[in-house]
C-alpha cells in the first residue's frame, strides 16, 4: 500500500510499517500534492501529527507552489493549526521555511493575512531581517503585509525587533504610512507617527505623498494626524492635481474643512508658521478659499 493510499485510510500502524521499509514521508502523488495533504482532505488528525513526528515535513512543496500548511491556514482547519504549533519543533528547521504560495506568500506572510497568531508566536525567533524583507507578489514584506491587515501588535513586534522595516516600499513605491494613510487605518497611522520615524514627504511611484492619499480616500482622521504631524499640506499628487482641487472635485467636505481649517490656524500664526510664504504662492494659485472665507481669516491683504 502506498503511503498516499495509507493516508487516506488513516491507519498509523500502516504508516509506521511503510516508513520503516523507507518510503519517502514526502512523497508526491500524481496531483503533486503529497500524503500530509490527503490526511488534512480526510480529516485524519491524529495521523497528521503522527507523521510529522515522524518525519513528514509540513513545509515540503506540492510540485505547483504552496504546502500542506498553506492549506491549513486558508481553510482555517483550526484543530490541524493547533497540531503545527504543537510539532513546530520538529518542523520549523526546515529546509523548506520559505516555500511560497502561488502569490509569493511565504507562511510568514500567510500567517499574517490569515490572522493565525499562534503560527506567528511559535515561528517568532526564526525571523531574520532578511525573511522580513521578501516580498510576495504584491510586493509587500511581511511588515507591510501587516500593516495592510491593520494587525497592530504584530507591526509593533516587527519594528521593535526590525526598525529598518519602516522604510520598506511595497512595488508601487508605497510605505506603510502610505497604505494606512489611503486605508484610514487612524489607530496604526498615530503610532506609525508617534513611533515608526517615518518620512512625511516620501512619495510613491505615482507621485503621492501619504497626505495626498488619505485626501483622496477622503480618510480625515489620517489626514488631521499627518498634518498636525507636519506634512506639508500644499502638494500636488499624479496627474499633477493639487489637494484642494482633489477634494473639491470629489466633494470630500469633512476632509476639505479639515485641510481649510488647519490652513487658517496656521496663516494666524503668522510669521511662526515655516511653510508661510509657500502657502501664500499656493493660495495665490489654487484659490482653495472662497472670498468670505478669506475675508474671515484676514487673508485677503495677503492674496
Amino acid at each position: 500500500m502506498s503511503l498516499i493510499d495509507i493516508a487516506k485510510s488513516g491507519s498509523i500502524e500502516d504508516w509506521d510499517v511503510a516508513i520503516s521499509v523507507g518510503s519517502d514521508p514526502n512523497e508526491l502523488d500524481s496531483y503533486g500534492t503529497n500524503a500530509l495533504s490527503w490526511m488534512l482532505k480526510m480529516e485524519s488528525a491524529e495521523l497528521f501529527r503522527h507523521a510529522i513526528q515522524k518525519g513528514a515535513d509540513p513545509l515540503s512543496p506540492y510540485s505547483t507552489p504552496g504546502n500542506v500548511v498553506f492549506d491549513v491556514l486558508n481553510q482555517n482547519k483550526e484543530s490541524f493549526l493547533q497540531i503545527l504549533v504543537d510539532t513546530v519543533s520538529v518542523w520549523k528547521n526546515s529546509n523548506h521555511l520559505l516555500t511560497r504560495d502561488k502569490h509569493g506568500n511565504t507562511i510568514f506572510h500567510l500567517a499574517v493575512l490569515e490572522s493565525a497568531e499562534s503560527i506567528l508566536e511559535v515561528l517568532v525567533d526564526s525571523l531574520t531581517e532578511e525573511i522580513v524583507s521578501l516580498r510576495n507578489e504584491e510586493g509587500r514584506s511581511v511588515f507591510l503585509e501587516a500593516v495592510v491587515e491593520d494587525r497592530l501588535e504584530v507591526v509593533k513586534g516587527l519594528l521593535s525587533k526590525f526598525p529598518e522595516v519602516v522604510h520598506h516600499k511595497d512595488r508601487e513605491g508605497k510605505t506603510a504610512l502610505h497604505l494606512v494613510a489611503e486605508r484610514n487605518l487612524h489607530a496604526l497611522c498615530s503610532y506609525l507617527l508617534e513611533e515608526g520615524n517615518v518620512s512625511l514627504e516620501i512619495k510613491d511611484e505615482l507621485g503621492n505623498t501619504a497626505l495626498f492619499l488619505s485626501a483622496s480616500a477622503d480618510a480625515v482622521e489620517c489626514l488631521t494626524d499627518l498634518l498636525y504631524a507636519g506634512a506639508n499640506p500644499f502638494v500636488w499628487g499624479e496627474n499633477e492635481e493639487s489637494i484642494t482641487r482633489l477634494l473639491d472635485r470629489e466633494k470630500f467636505g469633512h476632509s476639505f474643512k479639515t485641510w481649510k481649517d488647519f490652513v487658517i490656524q496656521k496663516a494666524i500664526l503668522g510669521a511662526g508658521y515655516v511653510r508661510r510664504e509657500e502657502m501664500i504662492d499656493y493660495i495665490r494659485k489654487e484659490k482653495p478659499f472662497k472670498p468670505e472665507e478669506l475675508t474671515k481669516a484676514k487673508l485677503v491683504d495677503l492674496i
